[in-house]
């Protein structure tokens, strides 16, 4: 286990959350001294990394910084967001304070998924909806799968600033501006005709409790991550997304099979999800895909926008796969390689 902290805490860290690695690797060192923590960890029922266990614990810490119930870790935090950097031994203190302190509500968050609905992602489905429109103008239905509270399906309200292209709406409150390298984006604007999502425990930001585990997953020392989701959950406090409760595959397959209007792109996206989806689960979505897929025409095409973890854990690649009629599989690529809470994008393009 105090291994699993370790590599944990080292993968915070390359993500520039500083804070965020201290906290874990104070966790390797703390958790023995909470016993029912501990016991939980040590007899996890699946992979602790596929499952995000360490950072379910980094929520539930955090949540206690937010409501000043953990005053040791929220000054280390506090320090953190003012550039100053705490000591190993001072996290160590802070995290087993908060630990023992709190098992109850910290098993709590460990019993319940994560909920990181960074919108810094729709870069990347916003690069490849300009660039495939940029081929053939159409309108955009998206799909999402795992989407949280819905932020993302508010996509046409942000601004995007995509290396030197800029999106969406420039008065928005969010705007999502990335390191851009590699190519530029080819495309130019975008029409999202719908949106709407599914997710198993969906969050509703219209309740206090459901906005704030949204921000606990927000990490402290990424004041950018912060500012986009404060404006986000404003946005979606005006305009609701449209989320249902319910599985992925079985939602997918019926709405795919709602009769997809000419001159318009049906769009299934996905970011930072499948690692937590059941294999079994999986098989449903592509199957649903590929049946869709094989209906495909250029004027109604089908497309899959997938940003997540490569199978090695390595990085996070930005795919699609484009079903318009002219082969039944499909066609996929790989469109780019990026930061997993998209801080940057590493761009191929469509072709």
């Amino acid at each position: 286990m105090a291994l699993y902290f370790a590599r944990e805490s080292a993968k915070a860290a390359s993500l520039g959350a500083g804070h965020v690695a201290r906290v874990l690797k104070g966790c390797a060192r703390a958790i023995p001294l909470a016993p029912r923590i501990d016991d939980t960890i040590r007899h996890w029922p699946s992979d602790l990394a596929a499952s995000g266990l360490a950072f379910r614990l980094n929520a539930g810490l955090h949540m206690l910084v937010r409501s000043g119930r953990a005053p040791v870790l929220q000054n280390l935090a506090e320090r953190c967001e003012a550039g100053a950097t705490g000591a190993p031994i001072e996290y160590e203190i802070a995290v087993t304070e908060a630990l023992a302190g709190h098992e109850d509500e910290l098993l709590f968050w460990l019993s319940r998924p994560t909920q990181t609905n960074e919108v810094g992602r729709l870069a990347g489905l916003m690069g490849v909806l300009s660039e495939l429109d940029a081929h053939r103008p159409l309108g955009t239905e998206l799909l999402e799968l795992g989407a949280s509270a819905g932020l993302n399906l508010n996509l046409a309200r942000y601004a995007y600033d995509l290396g030197d292209k800029r999106m969406g709406d420039p008065a928005s409150p969010v705007r999502i501006a990335p390191a851009w390298r590699g190519q530029a984006v080819s495309g130019g604007p975008v029409s999202i005709l719908s949106a709407r999502g599914v997710d198993l425990a969906p969050l509703d930001v219209a309740r206090a409790d459901d906005r704030e585990r949204l921000y606990a997953y927000c990490w402290p020392g990424m004041p950018d991550r912060m500012t986009r989701l404060r404006g986000a959950i404003a946005i979606a406090g005006e305009f609701p997304p449209a989320v249902q409760r319910g599985s992925a595959g079985e939602w997918l397959q019926a709405q795919l099979a709602i009769p997809q209007p000419e001159g318009v792109r049906r769009v299934v996206f996905h970011s930072m999800v499948m690692q937590y989806v059941p294999q079994a689960e999986r098989k449903i979505v592509a199957q649903a895909l590929a049946d869709a897929g094989a209906q495909a025409t250029p004027d109604r095409p089908l497309a899959r926008v997938a940003l997540e973890w490569r199978e090695d854990r390595r990085e996070v690649e930005l795919c699609l796969t484009m079903w318009d009629g002219s082969t039944p599989e499909g066609h996929a690529r790989l469109v780019a390689t990026c930061h997993p809470y998209a801080e940057w994008f590493d761009w191929r393009g469509i072709t």
